[in-house]
């Protein structure tokens, strides 16, 4: 009932800051025309408590005695499934307002109505509009039931006659479907009103909640026909309220255990799927995610005649770094390529780890000039990387990429780089496997040439850059001098 302010402190708003203000005008303006029919109609009920019988006294003792015990016990259990309750929440509380529309006169239905929202509050914590509009709708729903028993002019007691006995019948049933339709619509028709983007069904509650509520009124019915005949009807039936209401809350325990352990292993079966298509080292797509969400990104863009750009990426001289400082300082070098290629490359795109240092990009929507400005792109990061490690001695150390410049001896060495070969489908052939054979072939060209560089498949070959002089240079390949002017060939 209260709001924090905040300044931390916690204390009553002021009019002006009342939630109530931020609501819509037509929400203000069907508020306060159903709060003050409600309001009007229970003054006028409650100017006859002067004629009250001391037998209807009695019976109306009972059922605030019942009505107390019944949420005193049960109010924790209540606020419990209040608070799991997606929509509206639907108690017990029906079998002591409907029961009192039946047996008693209007006045004291009204009280009883009152008393036990009273008690509720605690338990129902909602805005202090919403509490009051939710009441109006109950003891509006409870004097409209009230008003279909008594306007009816039946006797509540067996008269012997068959069609007399079995219209009352009927009557209670219209009262239990009035008491129930009036208080259900009235709160959709408000929520509705308030969230107009949100389907009206939402608001009516499940079809387990309404069968629960109709369940109540029909035990209000029997009551309301016991408590005619003797006031302690109440006080019979309090006990059997709590256990029922004892078994719901235990029951929506239930529910909400086997709920989470539901969401628990869907959640393990979504890791465990992603753990079987990542690499664990890069967190890439592995060998066999690689083959299913590429070939799937392959297989639409073929279906909207689109290009798709494969990039075969290979790390240069690899085992000599493994050789060279061990193995934990190759996986951060790994490590490091899979960050790279996870920033560079677009949401769309697939990329994965295919076995030790090789590495397939598959470029959605791309073709040749896109998909090589991508793989430049991608190649001068990888050379321009600085991976910090430890060697085999647990001494750190940060190896460089070959792209960089010299620097004075040190612990920095440059050790990075990563050849590329460049396909493109459909000149490459017609699915993900003949892409990355051409990939592949250009990839092996680019190495023979002196690696670190990038090269198409089929197509022109680009040396970009030359091989640095520091590097190794394959039998048969360029001189780093002639490299830039080298004549353009065609790759296997």
């Amino acid at each position: 009932m209260t709001d924090q302010k905040a300044s931390g402190a916690v204390g009553r708003p002021s009019i002006r800051n009342w939630d109530l203000w931020t609501l819509r005008p037509a929400a203000l303006v069907y508020f306060f025309f159903i709060e003050s029919a409600v309001a009007a109609a229970a003054i006028w009920l409650l100017i006859g408590l002067g004629s009250i019988s001391n037998a209807d006294w009695l019976r109306f003792g009972a059922v605030m005695f019942a009505v107390t015990v019944h949420l005193m016990i049960v109010r924790r259990a209540e606020e419990s499934r209040r608070n799991e309750s997606a929509g509206p929440h639907i108690d017990l509380t029906s079998v002591w307002t409907f029961a009192a529309a039946i047996a008693l006169p209007g006045a004291l239905a009204v009280l009883v109505t009152i008393w036990m929202r009273i008690l509720i509050q605690p338990i129902a914590r909602r805005q202090p509009y919403r509490f009051v509009f939710s009441s109006a709708s109950i003891l509006g729903g409870t004097m409209l039931a009230w008003a279909v028993v008594h306007l009816s002019g039946l006797s509540l007691l067996a008269t012997g006659v068959i069609p007399t006995d079995l219209g009352l019948v009927l009557v209670l049933i219209a009262a239990a479907l009035v008491n129930w339709g009036a208080q259900g619509m009235n709160i959709a028709v408000a929520l509705k009103i308030v969230t107009p983007h949100t389907r009206i069904q939402e608001f009516l509650g499940s079809r387990a909640d309404n069968m629960l509520e109709l369940s109540t009124l029909g035990a209000g019915a029997m009551l309301g026909m016991l408590m005619t005949t003797h006031w302690v009807g109440p006080l019979l039936l309090v006990f059997p309220v709590i256990l029922v209401n004892s078994l719901l809350y235990h029951a929506a325990q239930r529910r909400a255990h086997l709920e989470r352990l539901l969401r628990e292993q869907e959640q393990l079966q979504a890791r465990l799927a992603e753990d079987a298509h990542t690499d664990y080292r890069t967190g890439l797509l592995n060998t066999n995610g690689l083959a299913e969400y590429g070939g799937r990104l392959t297989d639409r863009c073929r279906h909207d005649n689109q290009p798709v750009t494969v990039l075969a990426i290979d790390l240069d001289h690899f085992k000599r770094i493994n050789d060279t400082w061990g193995h934990p300082a190759g996986n951060a070098v790994l490590a490091e390529v899979g960050r790279i290629l996870r920033e560079k490359l677009r949401p769309g795109d697939v990329a994965g780890r295919d076995g030790g240092e090789e590495f397939v990009v598959v470029l959605a929507d791309t073709g040749l000039a896109q998909g090589t400005a991508i793989a430049e792109r991608v190649r001068e990061a990888i050379g321009e990387m600085s991976v910090m490690t430890t060697d085999k001695h647990r001494n750190t150390v940060t190896l460089r990429g070959r792209n960089l410049p010299l620097t004075p001896d040190g612990p920095e060495v440059r050790a990075i780089s990563a050849s590329i070969g460049v396909a493109v489908l459909p000149d490459n052939g017609e699915c993900l496997q003949d892409a990355q054979h051409f990939a592949d072939a250009a990839l092996y060209a680019a190495k023979e040439n002196g690696r670190n560089q990038v090269r198409v498949a089929g197509g022109e070959i680009r040396l970009l850059p030359a091989p640095r002089g520091d590097q190794p240079v394959a039998e048969g390949a360029a001189a780093p001098d002639q490299a830039a002017s080298a004549e353009v060939t065609r790759t296997a």
